[in-house]
């Protein structure tokens, strides 16, 4: 008699994962203070901003893209927000401002892409510190009093534990979970992924796919940075280090492949809780940011070489199994 074998997916492992991380930081932090909702919810705040930014990255690595320019393309943005604010002293003028710069912004990385052969990790590479430049250009730090609606946005809570931005973050991975897994463009970045030749030879305009999800990219990149605002009061050219590396480790940790083709918003959306939490945790355990910049880094990295080996051992089967085709046939 067979033992049944139980198979979990991708999705599910990662759900285990961020189980089994809230369980171990309860434990480990005196009072049962994690196992508070308003903490374990709260989770959320510190990353969120980051979850936004990671959807559409989502979308540029599944087309075997990468986007470096995020974390300085958030922080321009929000410094153009942050300087008409202040001259205009008009709040909605400011959020169209960013908005605008951010879709210019990630336009500018489309262009680059869409119409050239440089990969993206170089053009972005390059943008990266032009927008660190605009940041710079514009002016140091600026801040401004809390009491308007986007300060309000950022640090609410409904009820007093339910964030805001949690809510803003769940409405973006509702409408990327439904572009990826029930549109048309989410097949396409997928077939993007796997052989955009083949996909440009059916008749779809590719470099106007990736186009537009720099531009997405830039834009979200953007609301991220008014969302950064909200929380923080203020941003300087030194906010965004760190972030393209963060943003990238949600996208890699939630099971898509740098090669493309395979992810999902879904496994993004789940990384960026597991994410929030460790963040939240080694805070409440008073462990420094370099411990967290540790973690992050070896988490990346060991993402990339499972997905590597898993994606050298899927050719190997497809090799084995187009070689036995070719004997049978």
């Amino acid at each position: 008699m067979k033992t049944a074998k139980i198979k979990f997916s991708y999705d599910i492992i990662m759900i285990l994962i961020l189980i089994g991380l809230i369980l171990l930081f309860g434990v480990l932090i005196p009072d049962g203070i994690f196992f508070k909702p308003s903490i374990i919810i709260g989770t959320t705040s510190d990353i969120a901003y980051l979850g936004i930014m990671s959807l559409p990255m989502t979308f540029v690595i599944l087309t075997s893209g990468i986007d470096l320019s995020v974390g300085f393309l958030m922080t321009a943005s929000a410094m153009v927000f942050s300087k008409t604010f202040m001259m205009f002293d008009n709040l909605f003028l400011g959020i169209v401002a960013a908005l605008a710069a951010g879709v210019l912004f990630g336009g500018l990385n489309g262009i680059i892409v869409a119409k050239t052969k440089i990969h993206s990790w170089l053009v972005t590479l390059g943008t990266m510190y032009i927008f660190q430049s605009v940041t710079w250009f514009i002016g140091g730090s600026h801040s401004y009093a809390p009491g308007n609606l986007l300060v309000d946005l950022g640090t609410g809570k409904i009820a007093g534990i339910i964030p805001y931005q949690l809510i803003l973050l769940i409405i973006a991975f509702i409408i990327f979970w439904a572009l990826d897994a029930k549109s048309t463009l989410g097949r396409y970045l997928h077939a993007i992924g796997f052989n955009e030749h083949a996909v440009m030879f059916s008749g779809v305009d590719t470099k106007r796919i990736q186009f537009l999800i720099f531009v997405l990219s830039g834009l979200m990149s953007a609301i991220a940075g008014l969302m950064f605002l909200g929380r923080s009061w203020e941003v300087n050219q030194t906010t965004a280090m760190n972030l393209n590396i963060e943003v990238i480790t949600l996208v890699v940790l939630g099971g898509t492949s740098t090669a493309g083709g395979v992810g999902s918003v879904k496994g993004t959306f789940i990384a960026a809780l597991i994410i929030g939490v460790l963040k939240k945790g080694l805070a409440l355990m008073g462990l420094s940011g370099d411990v967290y910049n540790f973690i992050l880094g070896a988490i990346l990295v060991a993402s990339l070489i499972v997905f590597a080996y898993l994606e050298k051992s899927k050719k190997i089967v497809s090799r084995k199994m187009a070689t036995k085709n070719l004997n049978e046939s």
